[in-house]
């Protein structure tokens, strides 16, 4: 099956407790598989051709899916779920804005909207924070990530949830290319080479490390160091947080990891 939506997760950690062995692969490669083949229709029926023909020729290069410890499981969604809410917060908000001209009255409900989604967002933060205070291994790299500049008790848990179990990495380098921070080269003939961040990964695990790496060139003299360097050598700002958010991930694996 393919990494998208919701559904899968539930799906592929159910049929792999019933015994079969689940394949769950990144959407750009079948994609990419699919324009190889030079496919025209997408379908379901197509699209379930397609994931059959790609297993076949590509298993042996593929990890079996193994699902996360219980409470790494529960934690995330709960933290997925609650992270989820801050969109439908907005689209909530913009819908009810739009009735406030046909319908005075529901003006009243806007002004609740947000105070009732924050508590639930609270709520689900609490609730996960009491499932990995009582998974230790979790816990300790909870408590280690927090020694790094830049992230605090709810945004190590953040990326915990995005992350899953880190000892699935073999290394920094392999964590940090997780995320989608590292560069990736396009150069061709006698055109320069140019360099953008792959973005392959979890986009809320990318935006928490640069989340992190503005609170670190803040607070942190050697992460400000390596920000103010790059800025000065003319580099852009955002490409300069976003250098010092990819050291921030290859260092979160080194403290949890190692």
């Amino acid at each position: 099956m393919e990494a998208t939506g919701v559904y899968y997760r539930p799906l592929a950690y159910a049929l792999h407790r019933a015994g079969f062995a689940v394949y769950v692969v990144n959407p750009l490669q079948v994609r990419a598989y699919a324009r190889s083949l030079l496919t025209r229709n997408k379908t379901d029926k197509a699209d379930a051709r397609l994931l059959a023909r790609f297993l076949a020729q590509y298993r042996a290069d593929l990890t079996p899916y193994e699902p996360l410890p219980e409470a790494l499981y529960l934690a995330s969604l709960l933290v997925r779920f609650a992270e989820g809410l801050n969109t439908q917060r907005t689209a909530s908000l913009n819908r009810l804005h739009a009735w406030r001209y046909a319908h005075p009255h529901v003006h009243e409900f806007a002004l609740s909207v947000p105070d009732s989604i924050q508590s639930l967002r609270a709520a689900l933060y609490a609730e996960a924070r009491a499932i990995v205070a009582a998974y230790p291994l979790a816990a300790s790299w909870v408590s280690a990530l927090q020694t790094l500049p830049g992230i605090g008790p709810t945004l190590a848990l953040k990326l915990l949830a995005y992350s899953g179990d880190l000892r699935r990495f073999h290394s920094a380098r392999a964590y940090a290319a997780y995320t989608g921070l590292t560069p990736r080269i396009y150069q061709s003939g006698e055109m320069d080479a140019s360099a953008r961040i792959s973005r392959i990964g979890p986009p809320m695990l990318r935006a928490s490390y640069y989340l992190a790496a503005t609170a670190a060139t803040r607070t942190d003299s050697v992460q400000a160091a390596l920000y103010r360097r790059l800025v000065d050598s003319g580099k852009p700002k955002k490409l300069a947080l976003v250098a010092v958010a990819h050291r921030l991930a290859r260092a979160a694996w080194a403290v949890c990891v190692r």
